[in-house]
């Protein structure tokens, strides 16, 4: 009756749930309801209006009553869980990345799978290396993408080498950015926790530790489906496996059909990269028996069949099958590699094996060195890197893609991760790995060097985009280093990646790397000071103040003995930062004062505007006013973070000060600014501000937008101090909707949230959290 009354059908309301046709149907049949959270967090918003308490009141009862639960009442369902879907859940839907060519030969899976992931939230599609089963999953996601309010997110997981990595990789894969206090697994799981997503996670097997995190995501998210690949099965409760099948080979025990062979799926997969790599290429009966025994011989695997497919422009058909076949014959493979692969699926893998080492071995063998070198990379490189590590130029890398042994763009290097690994494991064999490394470390120490200047220059956006696309390269370069014991090169790079690790809020990374660095020796002072300057910034931002400034005090005497103007100005900069934070703010005032004086060359407007928020925070708002002004006049012609920086806080002077107009123009600028550099940290706050503007001009459905956005943000990063920030807020919007009683408790709890942190009240935040009566 609810459903009809909302003029859905059962295909409708099952898309709007997340649940199947069939299952909608056995609910309508007198079957219980499900748990009252997810009642609430699902059925609710489906059916009902938000205004139809009575009737929501209703179904409730009828769920506990069903259920035999501790009753939630319409103010929980309203309140509790309507504001997360609402208020406090951004209008944001993740997207796939769009498949460059069309799945052949997967028509029965993808006839059943989506009716398969509609009775499971855990579906995992088991298979061989180079079966083929990362682009089934993505073909299914983009099939059942309609059923998911807030769209799917690919999170590749192939170039992690840890369990302890999947948050992170999740983290990044969802684009989210994390507060200091908020550990990976937490900031994901309080993200996941409203949101009908599905998250297609590739490349699970050799991280199966760090798989037990999906049951508590989804026990937390009535909302999530995952779906994931891997060459084993995870082996978590709820778990749906579906094994993924070599394609059909010709059935070459009957005689030969022009016809029948051509229309199997391996067949067509193979034909399909055949023409794409020789146009004109003819199927006929001079090849078409070599064509289907090279179908078979690969066991239908569709990577080993594009590999082979690429060898038919260079030689006839019939010759590439002998070829094949005696390379095999001869045992000339990895056995280490082999004897990896069986401990998952035996037989496939000596295939692929065989299709790779076959590939390989008709290299030039100065081009196949450089192949297996290529290997030490995680998640690409650019061609100079590629130059660089490997020896590599832009023309062997154009024959390695051409024989799909790499795939290459003009500008960027990625390989298979079962390339990958056959790769490793061949330069472990000849004695190449370790020379290898190193060079890839000392490249990647350098672009680390580079990144930081980046990061404080006038082309942020470009670098930290620069910087998301080799971290990975960055970091096992560094954990290389670490495990070497060697010093000079682990703290150069941890020391030039903590800048980039804070603005992206990976501070729970950036403490271990720092710390483990800071434990070796080194004869690079200005490596280690300008690690313990990123350390010390990193206990701050965890409200560590004492660990803070023995970290600065140490940093500012290496600099001292430098003579590095810049370095002292620094340190005595962020010591005044440490100083605000306690709330010495005559402290804080002097060290950034001395700052400015500390190197005259230097420019003065981000102490000059962190002078202002001390003078803003302290309700001093003519001084306030004035610094900022003064630090405006320098940022403004600038641009970048700095521009950004001081239009945000002038902004929030501005509208304490009652110029609304002028505080929205600036807060809207600063907000963009934010974006364009991708620092998804200091959005939500401009975000925030923009809310309280926009509540004064009476503009509510902006201002819950907004608020919404910005708590949204708060809550992944896990920043109780921004969180009660935004209820505040909220509490204001309640306010003008009359709703007094939820305003006080909103009040209240974000009391009791700000006063979890250690952190002293300002005056101004004292005129904001009144005592609760």
């Amino acid at each position: 009756v609810l459903r009809k009354r909302a003029r859905l059908t059962q295909d409708e309301m099952g898309r709007a749930v997340g649940y199947s046709r069939e299952q909608i149907a056995r609910l309508e049949s007198g079957a219980r309801l499900p748990d009252p959270a997810v009642v609430v967090a699902l059925f609710v918003p489906a059916l009902f209006e938000r205004h139809e308490d009575a009737l929501i009141q209703e179904f409730l009862a009828l769920a506990h009553q069903t259920r035999n639960t501790t009753r939630l009442t319409v103010t929980h369902a309203l309140r509790g869980h309507s504001d997360v879907h609402t208020e406090s859940v951004p209008d944001v839907r993740h997207h796939l990345p769009a498949p460059l060519l069309p799945l052949i030969g997967r028509d029965a899976d993808l006839a059943a799978l989506p009716a398969v992931l509609a009775d499971s939230r855990l579906l995992t599609l088991v298979g061989a290396p180079g079966i083929g089963k990362s682009r089934l999953a993505l073909e299914l996601a983009h099939r059942v993408l309609p059923a998911f309010a807030h769209g799917a997110a690919l999170i590749t997981l192939a170039d992690i080498d840890r369990g302890d990595d999947v948050p992170l990789a999740v983290v990044r894969g969802l684009n989210l950015t994390l507060h200091p206090s908020a550990s990976p697994v937490d900031a994901v799981a309080t993200y996941l926790r409203t949101r009908r997503l599905l998250l297609v996670l590739d490349n699970c097997e050799h991280v199966l530790d760090g798989t037990t995190l999906f049951a508590d995501w989804l026990t937390q998210a009535p909302g999530l489906k995952l779906l994931c690949t891997s060459r084993v099965p995870l082996d978590l409760y709820g778990e749906q496996e579906w094994p993924v099948a070599p394609l059909q080979t010709p059935d070459m025990t009957e005689p030969p059909s022009l016809a029948t062979w051509s229309a199997g799926p391996a067949m067509q997969l193979l034909l399909a990269r055949v023409r794409a790599a020789v146009p004109g290429f003819v199927l006929d009966d001079t090849n078409l028996v070599a064509l289907a025994t090279l179908c078979v011989a690969l066991d239908g695997l569709p990577l080993a069949l594009e590999l082979a497919a690429a060898r038919l422009r260079d030689l006839p058909a019939e010759e590439m099958v002998a070829q094949l076949l005696a390379l095999r014959d001869s045992g000339d493979r990895s056995s280490s590699w082999l004897e990896q692969s069986k401990r998952n699926v035996a037989a496939r893998h000596r295939t692929l094996q065989a299709a790779i080492d076959w590939s390989v071995h008709h290299l030039p063998a100065s081009l196949a060195g450089k192949f297996l070198q290529l290997g030490v990379f995680a998640g690409g490189c650019t061609p100079d890197a590629a130059q660089a590590v490997a020896g590599a130029d832009i023309d062997e890398l154009w024959a390695l893609a051409r024989g799909h042994l790499v795939d290459f763009d003009g500008t960027r290097v990625h390989m298979l991760q079962t390339l990958r690994a056959y790769a490793v494991e061949h330069g472990v064999a000849q004695g190449e790995l370790q020379s290898t490394r190193a060079r890839h470390a000392a490249y990647f120490r350098n672009f680390a060097l580079e990144l930081f200047h980046g990061l404080l220059g006038t082309e942020q956006g470009l670098w930290m985009q620069r910087g998301l696309t080799d971290h990975d390269n960055c970091l096992a370069a560094l954990r290389w280093a670490l495990a070497q014991d060697d010093g000079e090169l682990a703290l150069s790079l941890a020391s030039s990646l903590w800048w980039f690790w804070y603005r992206r809020g990976l501070f729970g990374l950036a403490e271990t790397a720092l710390t483990d660095a800071l434990r070796l020796s080194t004869s690079q002072a200005a490596d280690r000071a300008r690690a313990l300057n990123g350390l010390a910034s990193v206990h701050l931002a965890h409200d560590d103040y004492a660990a803070s400034l023995a970290c600065h005090r140490e940093g500012l005497a290496l600099r001292r003995q430098l003579q590095d103007a810049i370095g002292i100005a620094t340190a005595l900069h962020n010591m005044g930062l440490t100083a605000y934070r306690m709330g010495d703010y005559a402290q804080a005032i002097a060290w950034l004062e001395e700052s400015v004086a500390a190197d005259p060359s230097a420019d003065p407007a981000q102490a000059w505007t962190h002078i202002g928020i001390i003078a803003l925070n302290t309700r001093d708002l003519p001084a306030a006013h004035a610094w900022l002004q003064r630090a405006w006049e320098l940022a403004g012609p600038q641009g970048g973070w700095i521009a950004a920086f001081v239009q945000h806080h002038l902004a929030d002077t501005l509208f304490d000060m009652g110029e609304l107009d002028r505080a929205h123009e600036l807060a809207v600028a600063g907000l963009n600014g934010f974006e364009s550099l991708g620092d998804s940290y200091y959005c939500s706050d401009s975000q925030l501000l923009l809310a309280r503007v926009a509540l004064c001009r009476g503009d509510v459905t902006e201002a819950q937008a907004l608020v919404a956005a910005a708590m949204a943000d708060y809550q992944t990063r896990g920043d109780a101090v921004a969180v009660a920030e935004a209820r505040l807020v909220q509490a204001e919007l309640a306010e003008a909707s009359g709703r007094w009683e939820q305003a006080e408790l909103l009040r209240a709890r974000a009391w009791a949230e700000r006063h979890t942190v250690p952190r002293p009240l300002t005056p101004r935040e004292q005129t904001r959290y009144p005592a609760p009566a």
